[in-house]
């Protein structure tokens, strides 16, 4: 039997057994030899700091392995199973991983530089700051992977899949050219926006209108919403600009057009939030019809609010007219009259014009004549019937 039959497999298990400083002891006293661990099973095995440099792993099981730091470079690991394996900062470099399954794994920090990952699986897999120059991908499946600062040098590639299942060749009908996939997929500066109060459901729809109005007036900053952190107790937005120097006169002017929207419309973010879980809450009685978004669908029937909102201040005009001591506030205050007018205003601003209109028909009955001939009272008399 031969210096890679199964009695020295046996011996390499029991190296193993004595843990990765007995191992590495004895890989520096014999440079020369390449381990033959093919098909192992080192599922959830802590290997960090192991020097598995040029050893035979094909078809090995290391899912959900620890391999932090470990010496992987020209390691045969194709066809292996590395799912949700740890390999932060791990020298993969000159590696064979074509066709392995590292779906959820964690490559951050890690170098492959020179490394076969053809037709490799890297779903969900977390390539921060992974050094990948000169790395060969062509096939590789990236759905979901994180690429934050990940260095894409010299890459061999004529094509991926970014789909779920791994079944859309990109491109579709073509191959890339050279340094066409590092002028794609490079990763771009961020900058992160931090909402030290917390976020509300309407700050990204406000930053995406920060984001217009800083890429028309820095259109050399080409800043995008890359993604959203809502949790913990500072929730944040970050952001994509296209060179280094961008990034701090980038996240000023985020800060100041976003701070100086929020101040614009303070006072009226409350009703917005009212509307939006309206929305949510009954998304059949709520529709945005026109473009102006002064129409609305509510229940079937197309409402004007601007012509809601016309006639409710028209009413609020005639009761502001009349002195306090008229013979029209018998019943009710002139003030609470006045109140009773701005909160049906709000409900209109709410899109609530059917508990807008009641408010005010069960006022017009306490006031007389000189809220019911009015042809403001007529129209709200007729929402309801």
């Amino acid at each position: 039997m031969d210096g890679r039959g199964h009695i020295v497999n046996r011996e390499y298990l029991a190296l193993f057994k004595k843990g990765v400083h007995a191992w590495n002891k004895w890989r520096r006293r014999n440079p020369d030899i390449r381990p033959d661990l093919g098909g192992w099973n080192l599922c959830s095995e802590s290997l960090d700091h192991a020097n598995l440099s040029y050893a035979n792993l094909c078809l090995a099981n290391l899912d959900e392995a620890y391999l932090i730091y470990a010496n992987l470079s020209h390691t045969d690991l194709t066809g292996a199973d590395l799912r949700n394996a740890n390999l932060t900062g791990a020298n993969l470099s000159g590696a064979d991983l074509g066709g392995a399954n590292l779906s959820g794994a964690d490559l951050g920090g890690a170098n492959l530089s020179g490394a076969k990952v053809e037709n490799a699986d890297l779903r969900y897999g977390r390539l921060c700051r992974c050094n990948l120059t000169e790395a060969t991908l062509t096939g590789c499946r990236l759905y979901g992977t994180a690429r934050d600062e990940w260095i894409i040098k010299g890459i061999q590639c004529g094509y991926v899949f970014w789909d779920l299942k791994g079944k859309i060749r990109s491109p579709r009908d073509r191959d890339l050219g050279p340094g066409e996939f590092e002028q794609l997929y490079r990763a771009l500066p961020t900058i992160e926006y931090v909402f030290q109060n917390g976020m509300s459901p309407l700050d990204p729809l406000i930053m995406d209108r920060v984001v217009q109005a800083i890429r028309e007036q820095y259109p050399q900053f080409d800043i995008k919403i890359d993604s959203i952190n809502a949790r913990g107790l500072a929730p944040s937005l970050k952001f994509t600009v296209q060179q280094e120097e961008h990034k701090e006169p980038a996240l000023a002017e985020v800060t100041r057009v976003y701070e100086a929207k929020v101040h614009e419309l303070a006072g009226r973010l409350d009703e917005a939030r009212d509307f939006i879980q309206q929305l949510i809450s009954h998304p059949m009685s709520v529709r945005i019809t026109h473009a102006t978004g002064q129409y609305l669908a509510i229940d079937g029937s197309t409402i004007n609010i601007e012509q809601h909102i016309h006639n409710a201040v028209e009413l609020q005009k005639v009761i502001a007219e009349q002195p306090a001591d008229s013979p029209t506030f018998a019943k009710v205050a002139k003030k609470t009259a006045l109140d009773v007018i701005g909160s049906a205003l709000k409900d209109v601003a709410k899109g609530q014009v059917k508990k807008a209109a009641e408010q005010i028909i069960e006022l017009a009955k306490d006031l007389g004549p000189v809220v019911v001939n009015t042809a403001a009272y007529a129209f709200f008399k007729n929402c309801l019937s």
